[in-house]
């Protein structure tokens, strides 16, 4: 027998000794009583690796660990019952035990619980819930999660949305407090609470301060910023009526825009704006569209304001306006009515647009000593200029 050969038994009889040990382990301490061995010897007997495959015996071990509370073992039961391993399929069941491991934080129990509830699978459709355990899991990292909660975002309404964001940071708040979710729950969303409107806004600090218009958030008697599925609340820093501008700051680290290093743009100069034209209509991702400025002042020469030749809606305003690195020129602001000016000319205006210039939105910032040295370097690349804008514009919600 060569040499190598007497090596390569040896290495795969020390192999099959240590998932001996192991198998012997787990089996008297899940024969003790221990949870988290009673998960690993089901996943064992359901893997089928090294010892005979048996399903059944999974389930007998994953229903001891799971009524403990383990949720592995209980995400393990649901996929059980929802494809038939060692069991009659049973989406009823599934949902049980997919609810149970999700409520305790498991992504991909959450992940499954957003798809029952998306499909109808042993549960009501409910677009609203599934969005929501979809958020979670998306919140985790899980990838498939983000396609599946954008999927299901447009089958809800703006007011649908926002609630099923708060449900969502609801549940998270008693997955991270599991042991004081009864004594410290968050307060409990007002069904009763209006939603009377929603615009767009951008985040200029890392810390959380955003920028958009003041008649976007004027008459709200709450302010909520989404962000990729996540709700924050907002609070209202400073206003500015004259040129319609306010100052939003939400708790958290993000990802922010820079202001451009020009005091101004140029006549001609291409531009882009992202932003949530009509929701409820057009759908709740982020919309771009781009143009050109088409002149240095607005509305009866005002020289406060860009007019530009980029197509916004209702909802764009309180978007950035900026150059092709993706730097701040200005905020949207408005678009000319069609109506009036029919009324004044007798001719109908062709996408005239505008947008406040940024150095009335700096000159607001540096009344504000917390704002001092926030604002991050401007860009020189176009490279991903528009997914760097993106990430940082958000969905201004306002509620009566």
């Amino acid at each position: 027998m060569s040499k190598t050969l007497i090596v390569s038994i040896l290495i795969l009889f020390s192999a099959v000794s240590v998932f001996a040990g192991e198998f012997e382990d787990n089996f008297k301490k899940a024969n003790q009583g221990d949870a988290a061995a009673q998960c690993d010897l089901g996943t064992m007997y359901g893997v089928g690796e090294k010892i005979p495959q048996d399903y059944k015996k999974a389930i007998y071990w994953y229903e001891k660990s799971a009524n403990q509370g383990n949720k592995w073992a209980q995400y393990n039961l649901g996929n059980n019952f929802l494809f038939g391993w060692g069991t009659p399929i049973n989406y009823k069941l599934a949902v049980y035990w997919y609810e149970k491991s999700a409520n305790q934080g498991a992504k991909n129990a959450q992940y499954n619980l957003g798809h029952m509830y998306s499909k109808g699978k042993g549960v009501t459709q409910n677009y609203k819930l599934a969005y929501v355990w979809y958020s979670l899991a998306a919140a985790q990292g899980h990838k498939k999660a983000i396609s599946s909660r954008d999927f299901n975002s447009k089958k809800l309404s703006l007011q649908q949305l926002a609630t099923a964001q708060e449900l969502a940071v609801k549940i998270q708040y008693r997955i991270d407090h599991p042991t004081n979710a009864q004594e410290q729950q968050p307060p409990v969303p007002n069904t009763e609470r209006k939603m009377i409107g929603s615009g767009t806004g951008f985040i200029i600090t890392k810390d959380g301060y955003i920028l958009t218009c003041h008649h976007v958030i004027e008459t709200a008697n709450e302010i909520k910023i989404s962000i990729e599925g996540i709700m924050y609340n907002a609070r209202l820093v400073r206003d500015d009526p004259k040129n319609d501008l306010a100052l939003l700051k939400i708790n958290g680290s993000f990802s922010a825009i820079p202001f451009s290093s020009k005091r101004f743009a140029k006549m001609g100069q291409n531009v882009f704006t992202i932003g949530y034209p009509n929701p409820d209509l057009q759908g709740l991702n982020a919309k771009f569209t781009n143009g050109t400025i088409n002149s240095l002042s607005g509305f009866q020469d005002d020289i406060r304001i860009y007019q530009i030749s980029v197509p916004v809606q209702p909802g764009n305003s309180g978007g950035a306006l900026v150059d092709e690195n993706g730097n701040i020129l200005g905020i949207i602001v408005a678009r000319l009515s069609a109506k009036t000016i029919f009324k004044i000319s007798g001719s109908l205006p062709q996408n005239v647009n505008y947008a406040i210039k940024s150095i009335y939105a700096k000159a607001m910032l540096d009344t504000l000593p917390e704002m001092f040295d926030k604002l991050i370097e401007p860009s020189k690349t176009k490279l991903d200029a528009i997914d760097r804008v993106k990430k940082s514009t958000v969905m201004v919600l306002n509620y009566k």
